[in-house]
Parts: C-alpha cells; sequence; structure tokens
C-alpha cells in the first residue's frame, strides 16, 4: 500500500467517523473540534483529521473558526427541509423495495425487528436508535438505486439521533415503532402507493417530535 493510499483510507475513516457521530449526536452542535484532540481520540495522526474535517465542512456539517472548527447547527427552518427532502426519498426507496423486489427483501428488512411493540415500550433509547438507523439503512440498501441511497446519505445531516431519542415519550416512541410495522406491511403487500405513504408519514411525524424536541 503506497503513503497516498493509506493516508486516504486514514482519512476516509477519520471522516466517517466524526460525520456518524455528529449526524447521531454524540458530537453535539456548537462542539468545538480540535484537530490535536481529535488525533488523540482517534489515534491517529492530525494530518488525516485536518483533511477529514475538511471533508465536513464540504459537506456543511462544521464551520471553520480561528485554530480548529465548531460543528454547524441547524437552524428550525433547515431541519424542516432536511425532512422534508428525507420524507421524498424515503418515500421513494420504500415504494421501489415494494415494487421491485421480492418477498426476501421485506422479511430481511422486518427481521431487522424495529417494528416491535416491545421496542416502543424500552427504556433503552440508544438501541431504538441503532434499529431505526438499521431499518432505514436496509431500505435504501434494497432498494436498488445507488443515487437514491447517495442522496439520502448527503442529506442525512440532522435526524433522529441519541439525544433526540432520548427526550421521546414512551407514546411517541411507539408511535415512531409502529411506523416502521405500517412500512413493513405494504413492502411485503408490495404495495408502493401505501409503502411510499407510510414512509413519508413516519419521516413527517419525526419532523414534529424533533422540532418540539428542540424548543
Amino acid at each position: 500500500m503506497t503513503e497516498k493510499t493509506s493516508n486516504g483510507s486514514l482519512t476516509l475513516d477519520a471522516f466517517n467517523r466524526l460525520r456518524d457521530d455528529i449526524i447521531q449526536g454524540v458530537i453535539r452542535p456548537n462542539e468545538r473540534l480540535i484537530a490535536a484532540d481529535l488525533a488523540a481520540t482517534l489515534k491517529t495522526s492530525r494530518t488525516p483529521i485536518r483533511e477529514a474535517l475538511q471533508l465536513l465542512e464540504a459537506e456543511d456539517l462544521v464551520i471553520g473558526i480561528k485554530r480548529g472548527y465548531v460543528v454547524r447547527e441547524h437552524t428550525r427552518d433547515e431541519i424542516v427541509e432536511i425532512y422534508q427532502v428525507r420524507a421524498a426519498l424515503e418515500g421513494m426507496a420504500a415504494r421501489l423495495v415494494a415494487e421491485q423486489t421480492g418477498a426476501a427483501a421485506a422479511k430481511k428488512i422486518e427481521a431487522i425487528g424495529a417494528h416491535k411493540d416491545s421496542l416502543g415500550k424500552t427504556n433503552e433509547s440508544n438501541q431504538v436508535v441503532d434499529l431505526n438507523n438499521q431499518f432505514h439503512a436496509a431500505i435504501f440498501a434494497a432498494c436498488g438505486n445507488a443515487r437514491l441511497e447517495k442522496l439520502n446519505r448527503s442529506n442525512s445531516q440532522h435526524f433522529f439521533n441519541y439525544r433526540i431519542a432520548a427526550l421521546y415519550t414512551k407514546e411517541e416512541q411507539l408511535h415512531s415503532v409502529r411506523g416502521h410495522a405500517l412500512i413493513i406491511k405494504a413492502l411485503k403487500a408490495h404495495d408502493g402507493d401505501a409503502a411510499d405513504r407510510a414512509a413519508r408519514e413516519h419521516v413527517l411525524d419525526a419532523l414534529d417530535v424533533t422540532l418540539l424536541k428542540l424548543r
């Protein structure tokens, strides 16, 4: 492996780890990011960290400041726009899975277990987020449209994460889980219209709850 390839791999690894932590709320909005500190935490050199931070800035996830970066805090209007786009992408992905894949795809998504009432009643909010993320990722992976999956990834700069999940009431948590159940029902029935509608409504319901929690 050449040095260039090695550095590129380290940069990508740092970028993905930091991006996931920002999106999932592990690294909070307005939190300052210092290359030296991150290099120590991620056990790598400063060069891939600096390059990763530049990539995050290009994705509008961080803002460059004097001697470092800070995690960008999205405005209320920006959050609404992100969720609206996500709702459209989720709806299309669910429609494609329902109309263009066989029963195995729906069964694989169902096997994740993100639709079970027991999950909606658990006190383990981190588990709820983990299974939620697996559920939505599985739909995009199964839809067979790489461009759609890429668009979703670039748009998913703010959505259901550990910080927001911890603020959900049990009623809100159960409603979210049952939204997954409605999507799965439509996928198994190969009903594209119902899958599209259920996926959109699920995301927009999450938007309503998120806006309440961010007040």
